[in-house]
């Protein structure tokens, strides 16, 4: 009897424990929970990324794939184990991304594009596809497209979400970087619930200037990045038409513009480029560095910022700092782009309606964001969050001094176009007290 027992008990014991055990294995093979990098462009600490390859030409192989980018179009990806904060992803695709940033960059901090499910179908990082790794080029600072990006996604529009990380290279320090976001599926689906309409990106001179009807005539300056099946252009042929209509009054052109995109939304992302100078932009000095999304939900096409490592006029080639400062706030003039941009001159150039809602946006946009307290308090945090990163930092395009040099006042000689890089908290308190005076100006023409 006493062995029946313990025989018995025995048998419960291991039932038991293969129980426990089916069921760790059932829960490992339930996908996690996916946040959309909501928990990771959240957290106010450095990340630590770890980038392994096992190749041991792996840099020769990224630079050749660069060139086969950026001459033929052809993007290949290197191979390589990837670590976020402890979270191991085995064969991911690497590769260099970038344009300025990658072929003026001094040294070997260049930036990355990781794409996780390049080699393993359905890997993925927290729902996210891909992050790209930028080298904060041109920016002694290293905040300037953190506090742009952030910005945006204050303000409610669509642009990447950014957060910075420690980067190692086969276990080698490489630098602090800022992690962002691409503009892809999973970008349209978390910001508007869908991914089936065109998406187009502004490159290179994208500047909505009308040529006609055939949609080749577009495609030296505008990039269609999904439904490449369909190769469908007549939307935006349809929309740059709308654009450049000469014979609608200043009202119809309105309406009809309101009807066909997101123009409260196109307008604060605009008024943000201009309050902060972030000068690289299509309403600034040149017409790239945007998409334009038709959202099949709204029917409505949407714009869509990237690209801020200018902000705060890191560089521009024709104008000294003063001047930089005292930018027009509706059409920047003296800009070294001078062919015409529709887009821009009939809305903010010419039409005083939108004008008005425009010089309304900014006011609002000064009083929430764009004030000194505010502004600072942002930079100082930054600032202490990633200092020592950057002091052990041996690649970065800039010494430490200057790094805490240009949180305050300009690096360079200030009337040399191109030699300087405004302070942060110097140009926010003179382009502020520029802006609040050219909108009392122009309410006064337009009348309050």
């Amino acid at each position: 009897m006493f062995k029946k027992y313990i025989l018995f008990t025995g048998l419960i014991s291991l039932l038991a424990i293969a129980s426990s055990f089916a069921q760790a294995v059932d829960a490992s093979k339930k996908p996690s929970k996916k946040d959309y990098g909501k928990s990771f462009f959240e957290k106010d600490s450095i990340h630590v990324i770890r980038i392994n390859f096992t190749q041991c030409n792996f840099w020769d192989s990224l630079t050749t794939n660069k060139k086969l980018l950026d001459s033929l179009e052809i993007s290949n990806y290197l191979q390589a184990n990837v670590i976020i904060d402890n979270k191991k992803f085995f064969s991911t695709g690497v590769r260099f991304k970038g344009e300025s940033s990658y072929d003026f960059y001094p040294g070997k901090k260049k930036p990355f594009r990781i794409k996780f499910n390049k080699f393993i179908k359905g890997q993925d990082f927290k729902g996210l596809e891909e992050l790209n790794l930028t080298n904060n080029f041109k920016d002694p600072s290293m905040m300037r497209e953190k506090l742009y990006l952030d910005l945006l996604n204050k303000e409610g529009l669509p642009a990447p979400r950014a957060t910075y990380a420690k980067v190692y290279i086969n276990d080698k320090y490489w630098g602090l970087y800022l992690v962002n976001e691409s503009i892809d599926k999973v970008f349209l689906e978390t910001r508007f619930k869908t991914s089936s309409g065109n998406l187009f990106q502004g490159e290179p001179q994208a500047n909505f200037v009308y040529v006609g009807n055939e949609p080749m005539k577009y495609w030296n300056r505008y990039v269609l990045k999904n439904n490449l099946k369909k190769n469908d252009w007549t939307d935006l042929v349809k929309f740059i038409r709308l654009v450049n209509d000469t014979t609608l009054s200043q009202e119809e052109y309105l309406r009809k513009l309101e009807a066909t995109m997101n123009l409260d939304k196109c307008l604060r992302a605009w008024a943000i480029n201009n309050i902060i100078g972030n000068i690289d932009a299509y309403n600034m000095f040149y017409p790239h560095n945007f998409f334009i999304f038709h959202d099949s939900i709204s029917t409505k096409w949407q714009w869509i910022s990237l690209d801020g490592n200018y902000a705060f006029a890191a560089w521009n080639p024709v104008m000294p700092l003063n001047q930089l400062e005292n930018l027009d706030i509706l059409v920047p003039d003296s800009v070294p782009y001078k062919e015409p941009r529709p887009l821009l001159e009939k809305t903010l150039g010419e039409n005083k309606f939108i004008q008005k809602r425009y010089l309304s946006i900014m006011t609002e946009l000064l009083r929430k964001y764009f004030n000194e307290e505010t502004m600072n308090q942002q930079i100082d945090s930054i600032a202490l969050r990633i200092r020592v990163s950057v002091y052990a930092d041996v690649n970065k395009m800039y010494s430490n001094t200057e790094f805490d040099t240009n949180i305050n006042t300009t690096v360079g000689d200030p009337l040399d176009p191109g030699n300087f890089i405004p302070g942060l908290k110097s140009f926010i308190a003179a382009r502020r007290k520029s802006i609040e005076k050219q909108i009392d100006e122009l309410n006064k023409k337009l009348g309050d």
